[in-house]
């Protein structure tokens, strides 16, 4: 029987490796807005696979492409190369000694990609767990940044059709992101850092009303933020042919500048399972 519960583990960043095993930021490749948020990062692998170790029944998806030029190794496998690095923070079992090779890493754990956004996490890690089950999964657990929560519960999973009543979100903030949501009295006299949480903040809330105004990121401003992070030209096709897609019984459609998009309006099987 296959496993009914899928758990997405968003990626941010990428970790290059490193003695450290990631609690040193200078081996990660991160954007100048992500400063001191390399621990949240963890934490979001960690509950992950909290999630996963309290779950029988769950598949836990690492999601995310390959972002940087610097070097060509998705968010996805950074992640997990980091939570074997850490020998699943005890949270899970570990196989041998050697961290290489698990059974846990090859039945439980699956790396999705192809994601260069928040909507390419949840759609092609829904797709992931498919290819790999046969099924689609019942609920669906999502771990990103808890300011986040909106675009990716109502908005994405509402535009990919993913009931929200069967959506689990679980919200790690990095530290001082809350702060920038007081009002200016109150954040007078923050340092410069702070000043460069409340722009991030600024830049959150202009891709959720962007997010709104385009659900699916086929518009011109959103898909080409998504080409720019593209730099190793990973394929954006929702499937590997034209077979396995009818097989997947979605209706899909090709959209500008590559890739695949979902039919609006369209069947969305993962909606239909009781």
């Amino acid at each position: 029987m296959s496993p009914a519960h899928l758990i997405v583990v968003c990626g941010h960043a990428i970790w290059q490796g490193g003695p450290e095993m990631g609690w040193d930021e200078a081996e990660w490749l991160i954007e100048g807005f992500q400063k001191g948020e390399t621990p949240t990062f963890i934490e979001h692998i960690k509950a992950g696979l909290k999630l996963l170790s309290q779950d029988q029944d769950a598949t836990l998806v690492f999601s995310g492409g390959a972002t940087r030029p610097e070097i060509n190794l998705s968010e996805a496998a950074s992640y997990h190369k980091l939570a074997l690095a850490n020998r699943f923070f005890d949270l899970l079992p570990m196989d041998d000694d050697d961290n290489t090779t698990t059974t846990t890493t090859t039945t439980r754990i699956l790396l999705e990609e192809q994601a260069l956004d928040s909507y390419h996490n949840i759609l092609f890690s829904l797709i992931t767990f498919w290819r790999h089950h046969g099924a689609w999964p019942q609920r669906l657990s999502l771990i990103s940044h808890a300011f986040k929560r909106a675009r990716l519960v109502d908005g994405h999973c509402g535009a990919i059709g993913f009931p929200l009543h069967r959506v689990n979100f679980v919200g790690i903030n990095a530290p001082g992101m809350d702060a920038v949501r007081l009002d200016e009295e109150e954040a007078r006299g923050a340092e410069e850092e702070e000043e460069e949480k409340k722009e991030a903040w600024g830049g959150v809330q202009l891709a959720l009303g962007q997010w709104e105004a385009d659900p699916h990121g086929v518009g011109e401003e959103l898909r080409g933020k998504r080409a720019k992070r593209n730099c190793w030209a990973v394929d954006q096709r929702l499937f590997l042919s034209e077979e396995e897609g009818e097989r997947s019984g979605v209706d899909v459609r090709p959209i500008l500048g590559g890739g695949e998009g979902l039919v609006p309006g369209g069947r969305r099987p993962w909606a239909d399972i009781s």
